[in-house]
């Protein structure tokens, strides 16, 4: 169950990889998805270093992010209100969400990828700030 939930979460982690709609030159060739990715990661890694990449790349991410964020927010209101009929279950499934995401930020991401605490920082700010809009039009 362990290796079947570490694929899957893998799985989901390169959507974006898969997905990418820029083109980049590779050998003379016009590429696009995870080889055109994959190329402007390593640029990115050549020109700033080990565990940092590039803005454009960063910019891509954070929009990934925030559409995660928003579908995860749909499921949990759903979840939330479905099967438990509570606010305070979805406060508690968002809490928990957090707490996960700052563990894959902070000791995950750092420990498997090299990614630096900024990047980590910069991911957290882009998930939670759409909870946190949520949970203001909630309140008001």
């Amino acid at each position: 169950m362990k290796k079947l939930l570490i694929s899957f979460h893998h799985w989901l982690e390169t959507i974006p990889d898969k997905l990418y709609p820029f083109k980049q030159e590779i050998e003379g060739k016009w590429v696009r998805g995870i080889r055109a990715y994959q190329k402007v990661l390593d640029d990115g890694i050549k020109v700033y270093g080990p565990g940092q990449t590039s803005y454009r790349i960063m910019i891509y991410r954070g929009t990934w992010h925030l559409v995660g964020s928003i579908i995860f927010l749909i499921g949990v209101t759903l979840l939330a209100n479905d099967l438990f009929g509570s606010e305070v279950a979805l406060y508690a499934l968002m809490g928990a969400a957090i707490v996960a995401l700052c563990l894959q930020e902070f000791l995950l991401h750092p420990k498997r990828y090299g990614q630096s605490t900024r990047k980590g920082i910069i991911d957290i700010v882009t998930w939670v700030t759409p909870m946190l809009i949520y949970v203001a039009f909630l309140i008001l």
